[in-house]
């Protein structure tokens, strides 16, 4: 039988019997905290789904849509012949609510495309230029997807293939973006670190962001090169091929070794001279955090402790760090101590690394962000008494970014996102709990900083003539008049500015001259004349610069990683600095404003109304030596949201022409994910021949028909509670033979009612084979009667726990326990042994009504990658991994029988992070664990471990 038609019918067991089933699916939850009303606004060429408190923004988006959209179809010389769906959310914690995709939505994603329906899902983060990126990155993939069908069908070619990852991400970032700064970091990084990785070696980063930047400066290089015509030219050619490296090379004429030769040549000419006038990070500063993505530092002293507070991400949470200043910086192996863990616990769900700043008080208080269920929340930490004092959440704002306290400590200036999409700043009042919204209009405002005597707030912003452009710059709010005035003025980008301690001076970071440097101005100079100075002269980037008494702290880019580092005498730094640029502009140009859909296109807003298309549609023809020939077809359809789902179906097992119409299984169900509880519901009739694990000798003819109801709900994103009902009859028959045998006859009729309650937590780390840190926990009480004929009562208690200890970056400590309990008549049987469970024995050869099971493992990377170069290619084996593992357990229906365990190692292979193979070699522990078996045992098996 296909996956399909096996999955329904095990869902089919579940629910008949809850607590039948040994196997528990854990996982996080995607929490639906927001009740979205959802309306449709049709234009020209699109229908953009919206929720109405995000109307205005829905409509400039439209506009931008129209606007990508007649770029595109000049590009590709091509059009879309169907009506493209846009579904956009005014902050990315409402996206990551979407039930487009049935995954979570991890926070690095800024939208995308889905193939089978051709749905675009963004989310706004409130800046309109990367709104405009986004929804142009994402309709390069629809073109490109429309494109390519219609050349493989002109040519009659199955539908079936896409360019690879570099080509499709590649020309999405370079028909969608101009070359930025930020790229331009990167590449350089690249290149003079030395992991550029070749075009014919590029699924060795297949997938990262890396490949992105990559993908996107060779189409560059080849629009610059060779022409802009020849990337058109690469997919009007893909049908002449299933390999792209042969596209490639009938269309530029070179293939991907000698296309290597001359762009990382032509790169290297470019990027290696600006050693001599620029540095890298590591060359000419202080290392005080390396390892692991490190950022958003803050400055504390007390008394005489000087010490440093960071978001980091070093070993797969990301969470609150504190490093001892002078002791980083005399040693530099010293490792930085764990403040707060994130994305363990419902209270600190995520930390938003590239959003969220830290900030300290004079009081010695601790700010920092968090998303906490439905919002993002604002938590006081106690620095000296090491625990949290306040949470304060605010229901006028979804997402919160940068924030910055007053001198009094009473009150904090924080930048926001409200249910509309707009990024204004805020201030909130710690003693009365009121929010004050200081900015209200369509700009985006981010990293304020208060002034030390409290009487300006500077921040960054596009609300400028080069806004709509992506460009960010500096002004200050007076507090006192209300008023806005420019601090900068230019085509380039300013970010994250902080005061000195006395007022006098501001440092921020700024791309101006092309790379991400930090810069410092001085505001107390009597006359009206103005300067800034350039503290660094890095090749990559330098970010959240912070004062650190007369020192500098700031995140520096090296290595494709974030690292903490230290200028000393920032003022020496900056007075012998050679590059300055004056600040006297002039204002000339008005501010950008966005535009709206309008003109010709139709302008018409409905009300969302659930239309259903088909997603999965399947037919299997089967046949088994002992149950025969089976067929059937399985069809899911869903509406356009992915809220509400119906899946059908039809099944044939008869053996002949006669048992055909008493051998149709049917199955028809909804299940429904737009509230918080999600649910579903159904109706079956199965019918065929079974097999009983109470009797090895047992094959029966059953039918049932019932139906089901099914409540999931999430606590929290690492919490749920379970509760399902069914009511089934059963007409089991045995055949004639076994009775004549036995002397037994086991047919009987029922009418089952069986319910369950679960409770589910996982807060689990995964690495490549499987988790190695957190925990995972589920505990299952289930009750099954028959409540007609009373031929069948039984209950079923089941516990799973597992926890993961981490040893190192890498390696772990894994332990689970099992106890699995079913008592009454006709109580079910679990099963045991193999590769999942006690290894050593066979595969489901174990059986009883009581079941208990430890294992324990010690996980450990042993390769992390293999290349293996062929004349026809490259095969890469990566994330190989080892375990040292002993298990124990036994099983048994009324007598204990024997206590059984097994010990030994193994390897795992992860494939394309799809499967993983496990190869485990032991002995087994026999005699109620008084000897090891004679000889080995090897079992291979595939599953990701425990």
């Amino acid at each position: 039988m296909s996956c399909k038609f096996v999955i329904l019918l095990f869902l089919y067991s579940i629910l008949q019997f809850p607590a039948s089933s040994q196997f528990f699916y854990f996982g996080r939850n995607k929490v639906q905290y927001t009740r979205f009303d959802w309306h449709v606004l049709k234009t020209e060429h699109f229908d953009i789904y919206y929720y109405p408190e995000m109307e205005d923004l829905a409509k400039r988006g439209a506009f931008l849509a129209e606007e990508s959209y007649n770029i595109l179809e000049e590009k590709f010389v091509h059009n879309v012949t169907h009506r493209i769906p846009l579904i956009f959310y005014s902050s990315h914690l409402h996206f990551e609510q979407t039930n487009v995709t049935p995954g979570l939505v991890p926070e690095g994603v800024g939208g995308f495309f889905e193939f089978i329906k051709g749905r675009v899902v963004i989310p706004y983060n409130g800046s309109m230029w990367d709104f405009q990126h986004v929804i142009s990155h994402e309709l390069v993939h629809v073109f490109m997807h429309s494109k390519i069908n219609r050349i493989l069908s002109d040519h009659r070619m199955m539908q079936d293939r896409l360019p690879p990852l570099w080509f499709v991400e590649g020309l999405a970032e370079y028909w969608s973006v101009v070359w930025d700064s930020q790229a331009e970091m990167v590449m350089r990084d690249a290149v003079i670190n030395n992991y550029l990785v070749p075009l014919s070696d590029m699924n060795k980063i297949y997938g990262t962001f890396l490949m992105y930047k990559e993908g996107q400066f060779i189409l560059k290089f080849i629009s610059e090169h060779y022409g802009e015509h020849c990337i058109l030219q690469l997919m009007e050619n893909f049908w002449k091929s299933d390999n792209f490296e042969t596209v490639f090379e009938k269309t530029l004429f070179k293939n991907y070794k000698q296309f290597d030769d001359e762009w990382i040549y032509s790169v290297k000419k470019k990027y290696y001279p600006l050693l001599a006038n620029s540095d890298q990070p590591s060359g000419v500063t202080k290392i005080i955090v390396g390892e692991g993505f490190n950022l958003k530092p803050v400055f504390y002293k007390f008394k005489d402790r000087r010490e440093i507070f960071f978001i980091g991400n070093r070993s797969g949470y990301t969470s609150i760090y504190r490093i001892d200043l002078d002791s980083a910086l005399n040693n530099q192996y010293y490792e930085p101590t764990l403040v707060l863990t994130g994305e363990k616990t419902d209270e600190f769900e995520a930390f938003h690394l590239f959003q969220s700043n830290l900030a300290i008080s004079n009081s010695n208080l601790l700010a920092f962000v968090t998303k906490s269920g439905e919002h993002d929340a604002i938590h006081i930490y106690d620095i000296e008494k090491k625990n949290i004092v306040e949470t304060f959440r605010f229901y006028d704002v979804v997402s919160i970014g940068s924030i910055s306290w007053s001198s009094d400590g009473n009150r904090m200036v924080l930048s926001a996102i409200d249910k509309s999409g707009s990024s204004d700043l805020y201030v909130f009042d710690i003693k009365s709990n009121e929010l004050q919204k200081l900015t209200n209009d369509v700009y985006d405002d981010r990293d304020p900083d208060w002034s030390p005597d409290g009487k300006t707030i500077v921040f960054t912003s596009d609300r400028t003539p080069f806004g709509n452009k992506g460009k960010y710059n500096l002004f200050f709010y007076d507090l006192e008049t209300n008023n806005i005035k420019y601090l900068t003025y230019g085509n380039e980008n300013y970010y994250t500015p902080h005061f000195s301690s006395d007022g006098k001076s501001l440092i921020f970071s700024s791309d101006f001259g092309g790379a991400r440097n930090v810069w410092l101005t001085k505001l107390n100079n009597e006359s009206n004349y103005q300067e800034m100075k350039k503290v660094t002269n890095f090749i990559t980037g330098a970010y959240d610069p912070i004062w650190a008494d007369s020192d500098l702290v700031f995140t520096g880019f090296e290595n494709f990683s974030f690292h903490i580092r230290l200028v000393k005498n920032l003022h020496d730094a900056s007075d012998s600095s050679n590059a300055i640029y004056p600040l006297n502009f002039i204002v000339d140009k008005p501010v950008w404003q966005p535009y709206v859909i309008e003109g010709n296109a139709e302008k018409k807003s409905l009300r969302y109304t659930e239309e259903y298309s088909l997603d999965v549609a399947q037919s299997q023809i089967s046949t088994d030596p002992v149950f025969g020939t089976a067929g059937g077809a399985f069809i899911s359809l869903s509406d356009l949201l992915g809220n509400e789902e119906y899946n059908f179906l039809l099944y044939n097992t008869a053996q002949s022409t006669n048992e055909i119409l008493s051998s149709f299984n049917i199955a028809i169900s909804r299940l429904s994910l737009q509230r918080r509880t999600n649910y579903s519901f159904g109706i079956y009739r199965f019918s065929g021949r079974r097999y009983d694990l109470t009797d090895p000798d047992l094959y029966f003819y059953e039918r049932v028909f019932g139906g089901y109801l099914a409540l999931s709900y999430p606590l929290s994103k690492f919490r749920r509670v379970s509760l399902s009902t069914s009511l089934s009859k059963s007409e089991k028959d045995i055949g004639y033979d076994y009775i004549n045998i036995h002397n037994i006859d086991l047919a009987r009729r029922a009418l089952f009612l069986s319910n369950s309650i679960s409770f589910t937590h996982d807060n689990s780390l995964w690495g490549p084979t499987g988790p190695l840190d957190g925990s995972r926990f589920n505990i299952t009480l289930a009750y099954t009667s028959d409540i007609q004929y009373s031929h069948a009562n039984y209950y079923s208690i089941i516990f799973d726990y597992r926890h993961y200890f981490r040893l190192g970056l890498m390696t772990a400590y894994a332990t689970r326990v099992w106890l699995f309990y079913n008592d009454g008549q006709e109580a079910r049987r679990f099963f045991m042994g193999g590769s999942w469970d006690l290894r050593g024995y066979p595969r489901w050869s174990l059986r009883g009504k009581k079941l208990w099971l430890t294992s324990n493992e010690l996980r450990f990377p042993l390769i992390d990658k293999i290349i293996l170069n062929f004349p026809f290619g490259i095969i890469v084996f990566p994330y190989i991994r080892g375990a040292l593992f002993f298990d124990a357990g036994s099983i048994w229906d009324d007598k204990y029988l024997q206590t059984l365990g097994s010990a030994g190692l193994g390897i795992r292979f992860n494939l394309g992070n799809i499967i993983v193979f496990r190869y485990d070699i032991g002995k087994r522990l026999e005699n109620n664990m008084k000897r090891f078996q004679d000889g080995l045992f090897y079992q291979f098996f595939f599953g990701w471990d425990f």
